[in-house]
């Protein structure tokens, strides 16, 4: 606890989690500020050993306390938390003698492998096991899966992970790292979605200084840095067509160059990778390599949707109430008979991940002991309101008298869901997503807000219905 780290951002919830995050790994003592003064203020008072800060803040943002730190002559290594809009900041900050930086959203384990690199930590023990909740199972084809993932773990096999967003593919890689012999080593995901395509060969490879304009020492990319432990490429199907070859020589050879660099590095990392996407699919538009999706596909295994696992929902429920009850300081909660029958008769697009955001939010909100289908709010819509309006199209004669009614009533008409009596959650969905971007006049910003889900997912949405052969141009 001898070292000092300050964290910088003015959302509390983002400056709370953070906090949550490094109190866990249990190394460091944590100050934080609100804003760029307050933690140019800190930082010149107290002598720290990491400051993370939020790029864009309110009256003094992270990139000017930055400069104002050089001058004054404090070295700490900073590290900036970044949206895609502001990287190029991000970069400048860089070439300047930034640390690192981090593009949001990112997950806990981020935070936690770039504490272990600032402080020279290949492994601090079980510093936050692997969520559980990929062991929760009873479904015959989950115990398939984790029994063929305790056997690829004793092997150096590479695996690809393969299944829809949100159905836990990072969770079981992180099982068969944990359950290998590398298992005391590092685990560093990296995803390959997130990282602009002019960035991502340097996160991966690293580079030398004077590779590039900026490039003012050698940074070792993510092979690298995984050495004795694993790397997991998430996303894979976003790797660009150029960087391809490179990637399939790491496979082949186990070996990387840097940005620069005029000789290879031995590494000894476990590659594991995860998509959502069909490879075979790209290979034919020629849009993924065939002999690198052969290298990558020794051991392939897929994750079934929630919708085709629903036995295990119940045990996946009460894992998710007892942990959010647990970080959130409230006492234990129970779920309602009308309230899990609503959860197991719902589709769950977004898989166990949608569920887990679904009951945090419940457990949050409850105002009883109990949680109650009230409680509940699938994409913008709480249950009981979902049940209302499933109830009056399925008594209704036609969706145009429907909406007729509903104008004459004072309501705008652009609101009324154009969905008849027997359609599934899918459509419901669907239609619920197109008419709020209507009703924005295709501002997904607005809309992602009003529906209650990140832009991201909205992306996602959309991009699935147009591979689905549906117009989704408003």
């Amino acid at each position: 606890m001898d070292r000092k780290i300050l964290l910088v951002d003015d959302d509390d919830n983002m400056r709370e989690a953070l906090r949550e995050t490094v109190q866990r790994m249990n190394i460091a003592e944590v100050d934080t500020a609100i804003n760029g003064r307050d933690g140019y203020a800190k930082a010149t008072s107290t002598l720290y050993d990491l400051i993370i800060s939020d790029m864009r803040m309110p009256d003094i943002d992270g990139l000017t306390m930055f400069e104002m730190l050089k001058v004054t002559g404090i070295e700490t290594p900073v590290c900036f938390i970044t949206a895609y809009g502001t990287v190029n900041g991000a970069v400048e900050a860089l070439k300047q003698g930034a640390y690192d930086y981090i593009l949001k959203p990112f997950s806990p384990e981020v935070i936690e492998e770039l504490i272990r690199r600032t402080f020279n930590l290949q492994s601090i023990g079980k510093i936050r096991p692997a969520d559980r909740r990929g062991t929760i199972y009873k479904s015959a084809y989950m115990a398939h899966v984790f029994s063929l993932a305790r056997e690829v773990a004793r092997s150096e096999a590479t695996v690809l992970i393969t299944g829809e967003s949100g159905t836990g593919k990072e969770v079981l890689a992180r099982f068969i790292h944990e359950s290998s012999l590398r298992g005391e080593g590092s685990f560093i995901a990296v995803n390959c979605a997130a990282i602009p395509d002019n960035l991502l060969e340097s996160e991966l490879f690293g580079y030398e200084k004077g590779a590039f304009t900026g490039a003012n020492s050698r940074k070792l990319g993510k092979f690298e840095l995984a050495t004795d432990g694993t790397l997991l490429l998430d996303e894979l199907g976003e790797i660009p067509l150029h960087l391809q070859p490179k990637l399939l020589r790491v496979l082949q050879e186990k070996e990387v160059e840097r940005l620069g660099g005029e000789k290879t590095q031995k590494i000894n990392t476990r590659i594991l990778a995860t998509t959502n996407k069909n490879l075979k699919e790209l290979v034919a538009k020629g849009e993924f390599r065939e002999d690198l999706y052969y290298r990558l596909n020794v051991i392939s295994m897929e994750l079934p949707p929630l919708r085709d696992r629903k036995e295990d929902l119940p045990d996946l429920v009460s894992f998710f109430v007892e942990k959010y009850s647990d970080l959130n300081h409230k006492p234990l909660k129970t779920i309602s008979d009308e309230a899990m029958q609503a959860l197991v008769g719902y589709a769950w697009p977004g898989n166990v991940r949608e569920l887990e955001h679904t009951i945090e939010r419940a457990v949050v909100l409850s105002r009883t002991g109990s949680i109650e289908a009230h409680d509940l709010f699938l994409h913008g819509i709480t249950v009981d309101g979902f049940q209302q309006r499933q109830a009056l199209l399925e008594s209704a004669d036609t969706t145009k008298q429907d909406s007729a009614d509903m104008t004459e009533s004072g309501q705008d008409s652009d609101e009324t869901l154009s969905i008849k009596a027997g359609s599934t959650i899918a459509d419901m969905e669907r239609e619920l997503i197109l008419s709020t971007l209507r009703k924005t006049a295709g501002n997904r910003t607005k809309a992602a807000e009003m529906l209650g889900i990140t832009v991201r997912t909205l992306r996602n949405k959309l991009s699935e219905y147009r591979e689905a052969g549906i117009d989704v141009e408003i």
